[in-house]
Parts: C-alpha cells; structure tokens; sequence
C-alpha cells in the first residue's frame, strides 16, 4: 500500500502510525469509498487520526469506505471511528474495532455481541445476561459459600424442549447431582428464562432430567425414595412447562395389603409394574450433557461461548 504523509516532520510517530495501518489492513491494495475514486491513507496533523484522502485536503467525510471486504468510517472531521458509531442513515449501532475496521459475528470489548449485520443481536444479549442473573443468584446465596466445594451446585446449558434455544438446569451438586434445583426454559417472545421446576436443596426426593433420543423428548423423574412413589414429568415441545403424565404411588388398607395407584386410579401390582417399566422406557436415560460446577469462570465460559451457526440464525430471525 502505498502510505503519505502531509508533513515530514515527526517522522518516527508516523513510521509508528503506518505500522499500525499496515497491521489493521493486513494486505497491500487500494482503499474503495462507495462510489468514489481510490484514495490514499494519511494522518491528521495532530498525528492522533487515520484520514482516507481522495485528492490532497479532499478527505472522505461522513461516509463508509471499504477495503479487503472491511468497512471503515470517517467523521465529519475525516477522521476514522472506532468503537460505537451510529449510522445516520439507518439507525443502527456499529461496532468498529480498534483498527476501525467494522465488526461482524464477534463480541465487543462491552459485553456485546453483533450478527452478521453488524447489529447487536439483542436477543442474544438477554440470553447471556439471564442466564448469567440466573446462575449468579446461586452463587452468591449463603448456602453455596457455607458448603464444601464438594457440596456445590452445578448447571448444565442445553436444548431441552427442542426449540433450538438453549435452556437450563441447576442441579444440587455438581460432583453428584441428587436433586434439581432450578429448570428455566428460554420465552423468546418474553426474552426470559421462565422456570419450569423449582426446589429447594433440602427435599427427600431425589429428581433428574431424562432425555429419550427417539422421541426427541425431555422428561423430569421424581423418586421419593421409599421404592414406590415415582412421577414422569414430559415437557412439552417447544413449550415452557412440564406435563404431569405418570403418577405412580403405593398405600396399605386397614390389612396392611398394598394398593397399587396409577394416575389415581387404583391397578393391579401387574399393571402397575408393566406401567412403570412402560414410563420409564418412555423417558429414555439421564441427560447426557455433562454437568458444569458452579463458579464465575466457568460461567462466564459457558454462557459467553461463541454460538453456533444455527444458534445465529435463531438469534437474527
């Protein structure tokens, strides 16, 4: 690329400025401006501001100039934006980076995440932060810092209802989850975790997530420990809320003779097992994703994690 300066004074803070524009550019070759002829790079006079001239004192201003397929602009003064900028003309919010250049499908330096437009992807910003409320509130409660390590809660991040946005599910404790804590399926129409299951640490039965790869459907199993009373909860797809669908539950007569109860209805010791055995194949095996231990590393990690191709497309629909 060929590089000019208006002043040959200062020579060692322009070879510094050119360095830096040969870094952001990445490759030699003429800058474009949207309909306009090529132009040169030059630094302002202070030397604090990368200009794009067409012609000596004929800078670009207020306008988009493209090189390499990257998108830089320059201010009324001619000078290149970093950082926000707001287009007058259609209202959005671009992130330049550092080099200027405009950023697409990547996080910015605030926290923020832009598609393939360039636009923040809002939805994905209420994603992040709910999870992050969500989890944050574990962390921060007295139980978790009076426990053992060992004792601590985890949390998965996973599909559960099959509408591709991710859901979660916090477990009583990471190292041997015992216990759901806290089910939240994402509303996108709401932007919001809505809880499906809530518990607290200290209940006798035992509960956990099933996942039935040929239904494609997600289950919630509540054992209450006594080698009877057992409930398959079945959420819905795409929906928010589970569905009591199995309810299975055991009591004596005044003989001390066991009855035997389905959904309410008293059965036969026979049918009450073929109809246990029947839901329990229905649910499928526990959740195969792996459960995450609860700290702000390794939350941060998880829930800032560069979505998916398809997780993208969700977000910009």
């Amino acid at each position: 690329m060929h590089m000019k300066h208006r002043k040959r004074t200062g020579k060692r803070r322009l070879l510094s400025a050119a360095l830096c524009l040969a870094a952001l550019t990445a490759a030699s070759g003429p800058f474009t401006a949207y309909g306009r002829e090529r132009g040169d790079w030059d630094m302002s006079e202070d030397g604090k501001h990368w200009m794009y001239m067409y012609a000596p004192d004929e800078p670009a201003k207020d306008e988009w100039v493209e090189v390499d397929g990257k998108e830089y602009y320059f201010d009324s003064k001619g000078y290149m934006k970093t950082g926000w900028y707001k287009d007058k003309e259609d209202g959005n919010k671009y992130y330049l980076g550092d080099d200027g250049a405009k950023r697409y499908n990547s996080f910015t330096h605030d926290g923020h995440f832009v598609g393939s437009d360039g636009v923040i992807l809002e939805q994905y910003d209420d994603w992040r932060k709910d999870m992050k409320k969500q989890l944050n509130s574990y962390l921060k409660s007295k139980e978790y810092k009076q426990a053992d390590v060992s004792q601590r809660p985890g949390f998965v991040i996973a599909d559960l209802n099959g509408d591709g946005y991710k859901d979660l599910a916090v477990v009583d404790r990471a190292s041997a989850p015992r216990r759901m804590l806290y089910i939240g399926i994402w509303d996108r129409d709401e932007a919001e975790l809505v809880p499906a299951a809530l518990a607290d640490a200290e209940g006798t039965e035992a509960t956990w997530l099933t996942r039935n790869p040929e239904t494609e459907t997600t289950w919630l199993v509540s054992d209450y420990g006594n080698g009877w009373d057992k409930d398959y909860f079945l959420l819905d797809d795409g929906g928010l809320f589970f569905d009591n669908v199995w309810h299975f539950t055991t009591r004596q007569d005044d003989w001390d003779t066991p009855l035997f109860y389905i959904n309410g209805s008293e059965s036969s010791r026979e049918e009450w097992d073929e109809s246990l055995a029947e839901a329990a194949a229905e649910a499928g095996s526990p959740l195969p994703n792996p459960v995450i231990f609860l700290t702000e590393e390794y939350i941060n990690q998880t829930v800032d994690m560069f979505p998916s191709e398809e997780e993208l497309i969700l977000w910009e629909s």
